[in-house]
């Protein structure tokens, strides 16, 4: 009883807090529909649609995050093809939705598109983590970078999706609200995993595969299965950028995309979900928040203070900022 009293206190807040978000950014005329499909901060609202941008990609990369952090931090994988798994969802959403759905009822679209980005995401990580994930290290880094781009060059030569122009006229119906409510749900789903049967599994071949393969563990099994998953929720969190910016190209699913994924994990902590969340936000939002400083000194020396921050904190937090410890929230106990 106390944990139904509890998943429904939990679910009751967010929705909460999506309806202030819905006040905050877009007005104060609530509009139940509007919370979750509509993006009136992009037009009015308190804030400019700038941070509302910003804030919805927060999302997006804290989905990124937390999913790559299953495979780098819970199962000791290196991988760098996560952008190419964003980009499978990315387009296969926008073609779903676009050409087979444009005029569908926002659930419609929402389920369609999310289910047909995982999908297939995922269905291209279990082949490519069946071929591949007998190597290790380095070696499996290099394999699932070079698959990420294989992925994007062949979008960039599909004329039906764009090509080189990239994909316009995406219907746009993901704003903050319903981001913010998924990107919670999909966070609650990853602490689950990790909590469960199969993250311990996972953590096992981290910590010894050859001992974990000795107490009855299908190293293969788990690390596919671990691969899938994550490669699952890079494609949701491809579809929804898909349908909250309205426009995507190859060139926002570059390796770049992927070092920087990898970065929030390492700057937040390998292995920790909290600390995934906070890469994730400081990572976000520390690039535009030093706009300020270019327009303050009229140099563009973002990047410069961004790239001796990380320096900073592998330095003085090798461990990462969260090391392996957990929010209350988020913690297994």
């Amino acid at each position: 009883m106390g944990k139904i009293n509890k998943t429904f206190l939990l679910f009751a807040l967010l929705f909460v807090v999506a309806v202030c978000l819905n006040f905050i950014m877009g007005g104060f005329n609530f509009n139940l529909a509007a919370l979750f499909y509509e993006k009136p901060g992009r037009f009015t609202g308190l804030i400019s649609p700038y941070y509302y941008s910003v804030l919805i990609l927060l999302g997006i990369n804290i989905i990124l995050s937390v999913s790559l952090m299953l495979l780098n931090g819970l199962t000791g994988l290196f991988t760098m093809g996560h952008a190419g798994f964003m980009a499978i969802g990315a387009y296969c959403s926008a073609s779903v939705v676009s050409f087979l759905l444009p005029d569908a009822p926002f659930v419609v679209q929402l389920l369609a598109g999310s289910l047909s980005a995982g999908l297939a995401a995922g269905l291209v990580g279990f082949l490519i983590g069946t071929s591949c994930l007998r190597l290790a290290g380095d070696y499996l880094g290099m394999v699932t970078l070079g698959f990420g781009e294989i992925i994007r060059i062949v979008f960039l030569n599909i004329d039906a999706v764009g090509g080189a122009r990239g994909m316009t006229d995406i219907p746009v119906y993901m704003n903050l609200g319903s981001v913010f409510l998924l990107t919670i749900i999909i966070i609650l789903v990853i602490k689950r995993i990790s909590n469960g049967r199969l993250g311990r599994a996972m953590l096992a071949i981290k910590e010894n595969e050859m001992a974990a393969n000795m107490m009855g563990i299908n190293p293969l099994n788990i690390k596919v299965k671990a691969f899938v998953i994550s490669s699952f929720m890079a494609g949701i969190a491809g579809s929804f950028f898909a349908h909250s910016e309205g426009y995507i190209s190859t060139q926002t699913f570059t390796f770049a995309k992927s070092f920087e994924v990898i970065a929030m994990n390492v700057v937040g902590g390998l292995g920790s979900l909290s600390g995934a969340i906070m890469g994730a936000g400081i990572l976000t939002v520390l690039p535009e928040a030093l706009r300020k400083v270019q327009d303050i000194t009229g140099l563009d020396i973002r990047m410069v203070i961004y790239a001796l921050t990380m320096v900073l904190i592998m330095i003085l937090r090798p461990q990462g900022l969260m090391g392996n410890r957990e929010w209350k929230w988020l913690s297994s106990k």
